[in-house]
């Protein structure tokens, strides 16, 4: 490649994305930091020629001109990464890392490098933000379990073009591992498990299938079959993926202490709930959840900062619980 050519790239690389700008002069600058030496006219050629093949936008009312790239233009052609843009990728590298196998990032690795890159390069105190960020998940925080790469990438495209999939899949609570034809509805991730939501081919039912269980992927060129009512988010609400103690939902009425416990104003246990506060000490929720494992445990571990007052058979049970629990520890 010629020098003009790698001077071009360059230069491109370095016009941000409209509503940003940058002038001829300061081009210049940037340009001679990596080794081209060019007057500013020859840059106003330079842009003007380039602009007739490139969404090239230029502020005429300007001196010196300031030059972006069009807003709306497409990923193939990418203006140098602003600190915003590149803080993004390198937070998404950070979480995602852990999460994804090495192939499925591949593809992101050339963006994830050139935010670091920029991030270490710009004299800008967001350069400090990765630095000074971290998420903790609740709970202890196992190890997430290894996920094959081609399971994922077979279950990934599956999704995207609506076709079935063939895995080799090891329940639990199956004798040896099973070939199973899948018509995939989803993927939900819910530290630290990855779950592929769909139907087993001559199977009854919904089925929650944790990808680390699965040793090998193939895509089937034929179409899935997918409920046209079939919405995640509800799925997800109905408390499917907590441990199913009954079908039904339940009518959750909880009497609440202050302070401890009012991320349940903040955050609601479901789109219905209803909070009234009772005084400076307490308040009270009604939500419908879903009759779960999930449910159990928490209202347990939250029993003196709640009185559950309906359904009494539901007090009853985790009274039961909680007075095993005290046995166990005082034998």
């Amino acid at each position: 490649m010629s020098n003009t050519a790698v001077r071009y790239l360059t230069m491109l690389r370095m016009v941000p994305r409209f509503p940003k700008s940058i002038t001829t002069s300061e081009l210049a600058d940037r340009l001679e930091d990596h080794g081209f030496k060019v007057t500013m006219r020859s840059i106003q050629r330079d842009l003007e020629k380039l602009s007739a093949d490139f969404p090239l936008l230029v502020d005429e009312d300007s001196r010196p001109y300031r030059w972006s790239f069009d807003r709306n233009a497409t990923m193939d052609i990418i203006p140098a990464l602003d600190l915003p843009a590149a803080l993004t990728f390198e937070l998404a590298r950070a979480y995602l890392s852990p999460m994804l196998p090495p192939r499925a990032l591949s593809h992101l690795r050339p963006h994830f490098d050139e935010a670091h890159r920029t991030l270490l390069r710009e004299k800008n105190p967001l350069g400090q933000w990765p630095n000074r960020v971290r998420v903790i998940n609740r709970g202890l925080g196992g190890e997430r379990p290894g996920i094959d790469a081609d399971v994922l990438e077979t279950v990934t495209e599956a999704l995207l073009r609506e076709y079935k999939c063939k895995l080799t899949y090891q329940a639990r609570n199956w004798p040896e591992p099973e070939e199973i034809v899948v018509h995939p509805f989803g993927l939900i991730f819910r530290d630290p498990n990855v779950y592929l939501i769909g139907t087993i081919e001559g199977r009854e039912g919904t089925r929650q299938l944790v990808l680390h269980r699965a040793v090998t992927g193939e895509l089937l060129e034929e179409p899935s079959e997918r409920p046209d009512d079939f919405d995640l988010d509800l799925y997800i609400r109905s408390g499917a993926m907590g441990i199913l103690k009954s079908n039904e939902p339940v009518y959750l009425k909880l009497r609440c202490d202050k302070p401890a416990l009012n991320h349940l104003i903040e955050s609601p246990l479901g789109f219905d709930q209803i909070t009234t506060e009772i005084d400076d000490q307490t308040f009270e929720i009604g939500v419908t959840v879903g009759d779960t494992q999930d449910l159990r445990w928490w209202l347990t571990a939250q029993a003196v900062h709640c009185d559950i007052l309906e359904p009494l058979w539901l007090r009853e049970d985790i009274t039961a619980t909680l007075e095993r629990g005290l046995a166990r520890m005082k034998a």
